[in-house]
């Protein structure tokens, strides 16, 4: 069984797990898994936001006053129009790279938002498929992943052997497994393809 996932390591260990360990990731965490994304959300759109202040302070200080009036041409300039943008980019896990254009931390912010977007995606597919069980296990399975009450206290709720329960448990869980095994598997190969794409581009980079 996998442990729950401390906040501040999901990122990290989402993106280096095969499909299997993005699954029970996902399952462990599945009550607090939506309140997760949200609070990476937040952090990254204030360090993308924290960057871009810092950046236009800095072209500020080295050429004067021109920048203040070139900023108006900007189409990203305005607050607002920032945040709906990467509000888009977590949505779509495709952050729009007139954003973070000149940031020093410009990668790091695109491959983030990139796997929240796959989490989003992820997590997605598994409320639906959970959603879509027969109605006695799809109620099983949200007093277990949702409520928190353990498989002893559902058995006594709904009649049930301990034994019985965990069987039954066990069951379901593979059954949803196989169903998004595929699409997690899909999933987590293109990430393999955008990280080689990534690391051709750095060594190129690296070569200039």
């Amino acid at each position: 069984m996998i442990a729950k996932a401390k906040d501040s390591d999901m990122l990290q260990r989402y993106r280096d797990s095969d499909p299997e360990e993005r699954f029970g990731l996902l399952m462990d965490n599945y009550g607090m898994f939506p309140k997760m994304i949200r609070k990476f959300e937040k952090k990254i759109e204030y360090k993308i936001k924290a960057e871009r202040k810092y950046a236009k302070s800095k072209r500020r200080g080295e050429l004067g006053v021109r920048v203040q009036t070139s900023d108006l041409s900007d189409p990203t300039s305005s607050e607002a129009i920032v945040s709906v943008t990467i509000q888009e980019g977590f949505q779509s896990g495709d952050l729009d790279k007139s954003i973070i254009k000149g940031l020093d931390n410009a990668r790091e912010y695109e491959e983030e938002v990139r796997i929240i977007g796959i989490m989003r995606m992820d997590f997605k597919l598994l409320e639906e498929i959970i959603e879509d069980l027969d109605n006695d296990e799809s109620t099983m399975m949200k007093k277990y992943l949702l409520e928190g009450m353990t498989l002893r206290q559902i058995a006594a709720d709904e009649g049930l052997s301990y034994d019985a329960m965990k069987k039954k448990h066990l069951r379901i869980r593979e059954e949803i497994k196989e169903e998004v095994m595929e699409c997690f598997e899909m999933s987590h190969e293109f990430t393999a393809v955008h990280m080689q794409m990534q690391g051709g581009e750095d060594d190129h980079e690296s070569n200039e």
